[in-house]
């Protein structure tokens, strides 16, 4: 069998035994995809029986191969481990035309690390799986639960914060591994790929009944916990309870007994009467729940059981337990001594912790909407009901809504009407408080205030066509009258500054005017 391209690192092959048959509470090891699923490779692209196969430069885990391999070579990476199961075939460089091969290569991608205290890397069967009312801590395998790695995919095993890796067997793709022989496979050369953080890892099999799921769970609930703590959902009750091996604050009832020895009578004892109890309120399909002991040195030994709603929390647990309760003597049922504690712990009433106050000023504020169209519609089609007599008419007349929202332009207007004239420095020092105004008699010689106007109606005597043309006429006059003394003025200064000059020429001004003395005072003014 030639292997063309082949690059050797530490590379181990190893072969099972035959198969055997586990039974009892099982926890299934959640694996990647395998070497025949598309989903394990990039671009979800298989190898056909001319191309090579591509390892990424470093592959921390051990790869089970199918029982037949037809592929053009293997391109190894610097480490890693393959698993060939019995009676395997590898079959390298057939030339079959069965399937087009255009790439050449195909890369496989990097497995995914499960962690051994995480419950997202293990599934149990279907009833233990959809019971809401298991702990967190209990989806990890137990002391005596055995363990089942199916090897189908890639196996790459974290060991963080595992003081004590306990069960009660384990099977590797169909073959049971031994206590001492797991120790071995912790720290020899395949455990390095199988295994991370192996280092202080204790090995336990438990094969009889234990005192609940985990030995002392305070050891384990911090390392368990620390894996789930991001994924707890909040509470929808305004008082959760915390069960004992639980991660999360539920909504629910949690009944507990403390005991002396973990007897499985009373356990079963308490799961008839739960059992019992729940169809005779004809609620199999509104409850779950779950008994078992739990185990502490610094709390002892309880008998707990925990009811949790299946679809939702509607108290529909708390009813039932309160019920239960009144109607059950529960130490004359579990022979409990009467210094034992027995607690019984309820959750409140619904709440949605989702829902802020936002949210609900929203939904109030659309209610009102959806009241008011109503009341429009409703309006429109009945005015004369009676009823509407009770609701103000501005609620529900469309008419009135749009004279509000119809409003005039504003006119701005002045209530004062003072002619200022020009303000000089003079003026500004005698005071600080002036009206800004057009001054007409000023209007070509000074600034013009463009803002601002007269108001006819504020103290003015309406005035008709004709007094107002006189009124520009006798303005002319006035005008005309300091023309030539303004003219004659001008000549003498400059005949003074000439020194002698004979003739000095004076410029023509024109003046327009509407009478004949205007033209004669404007001959004499040339002359």
């Amino acid at each position: 069998m030639k292997l063309p391209h082949l690059v050797i690192g530490s590379f181990i092959f190893l072969l099972c035994f035959a198969p055997l048959k586990l039974a009892g509470a099982t926890k299934w090891l959640i694996e990647n995809p395998g070497f025949d699923d598309p989903a394990a490779w990039i671009d979800e692209y298989l190898p056909c029986a001319r191309e090579q196969v591509v390892f990424p430069e470093t592959y921390q885990a051990l790869l089970p191969l199918p029982s037949k391999v037809d592929v053009g070579g293997f391109i190894l990476p610097r480490n890693g481990a393959i698993f060939l199961p019995q009676e395997s075939t590898i079959t390298l460089e057939v030339n079959n035309k069965a399937r087009d091969c255009d790439k050449g290569k195909a890369y496989l991608k990097q497995p995914t690390v499960h962690k051994w205290f995480d419950p997202k890397t293990w599934r149990s069967s279907k009833e233990v799986q959809d019971n809401k009312a298991i702990p967190k801590m209990e989806r990890v395998p137990c002391n005596n639960e055995p363990v089942v790695i199916q090897g189908r995919g890639p196996v790459a095993l974290d060991l963080e914060n595992v003081p004590y890796l306990r069960m009660g067997q384990i099977s590797f793709s169909g073959s049971l591994l031994a206590k001492d022989y797991l120790k071995q496979l912790l720290y020899n050369d395949l455990g390095q790929f199988l295994f991370r953080n192996q280092d202080g890892v204790t090995v336990e099999y438990y094969h009889h009944d234990v005192c609940g799921c985990h030995r002392d769970f305070n050891n384990f609930a911090e390392p368990i916990c620390h894996n789930i703590a991001e994924t707890c959902e909040r509470p929808h009750c305004l008082k959760s309870i915390i069960p004992y091996g639980s991660c999360c604050a539920i909504c629910g009832a949690v009944i507990k007994f403390q005991v002396e020895y973990c007897e499985n009578k009373n356990l079963h004892v308490l799961t008839n009467i739960l059992e019992k109890a729940i169809k005779e309120q004809d609620m199999q399909d509104d409850l779950d729940y779950y008994v078992n002991y739990v185990n502490s040195q610094n709390y002892g030994n309880y008998l707990q059981a925990i009811i949790a709603d299946r679809d939702g929390y509607s108290e529909k647990s708390i009813k039932f337990l309160k019920k239960l309760n009144e109607t059950i003597d529960w130490r004359t049922k579990l022979r409990l001594d009467r210094g034992r504690i027995f607690a019984i712990e309820l959750s409140g009433r619904y709440y949605n912790p989702n829902v802020s106050l936002g949210s609900v000023l929203l939904i109030f504020l659309c209610l009102i909407l959806v009241s008011v169209v109503a009341l429009v519609i409703f309006a429109h089609y009945n005015p004369d009901n009676r009823y509407l007599h009770y609701v103000p008419r501005w609620v529900y007349d469309p008419r009135l809504w749009r004279s509000m929202l119809q409003q005039r332009n504003p006119v701005f207007a002045r209530f004062d009407n003072t002619r200022a004239s020009v303000i000089t420095t003079a003026d500004v020092g005698r005071t600080s408080e002036f009206t800004m105004g057009y001054n007409a008699a000023e209007g070509r010689g000074g600034e013009e205030r463009k803002r601002a106007f007269d108001n006819p109606l504020f103290g003015e005597k309406p005035t008709t066509s004709k007094d107002a043309q006189t009124e520009k006429e006798q303005e002319k006059l006035e005008v005309l009258k300091d023309v030539p003394q303004l003219v004659m003025e001008s000549v003498d200064m400059v005949n003074s500054a000439d020194n002698g000059e004979d003739e000095q020429e004076l410029t023509e001004i024109r003046l327009e005017s509407s009478s004949d003395e205007d033209d004669d005072e404007q001959q004499e003014t040339k002359e």
